[in-house]
């Protein structure tokens, strides 16, 4: 049984910032990574244990599609995944970045 795939405001927002930054050099280059990532990411519908836990945050795993890293939590009981944050891997992480 698949997962429902749900994305927080402060995810779809990473989205478009990270997908907006590529359109500006490259609009189909954006268009074909933006693709791939939502592809990788619908991947956790079936599978949403593939992504490593991270020890310092309860219940958050994280997936990478290089060079972008994907935050998110499984909810068992909703049968959920809740994409929470997407940032570039490059990018020093903040203290509070995932609670």
């Amino acid at each position: 049984m698949d997962y429902t795939l749900r994305y927080t405001k402060k995810a779809l927002n990473d989205l478009d910032e990270i997908i907006g930054r590529i359109a500006r050099d490259d609009e189909e280059a954006a268009s074909r990574f933006g693709g791939s990532l939502l592809d990788h990411i619908e991947l956790l519908a079936r599978f949403p244990r593939m992504g490593a836990l991270i020890r310092k945050r309860r219940n958050v795993r994280k997936l990478v599609h290089s060079p972008i890293l994907i935050y998110y939590r499984i909810h068992e009981k909703k049968q959920s995944v809740e994409v929470v944050h997407l940032r570039h891997g490059a990018r020093r992480a903040p203290r509070s970045e995932i609670r």
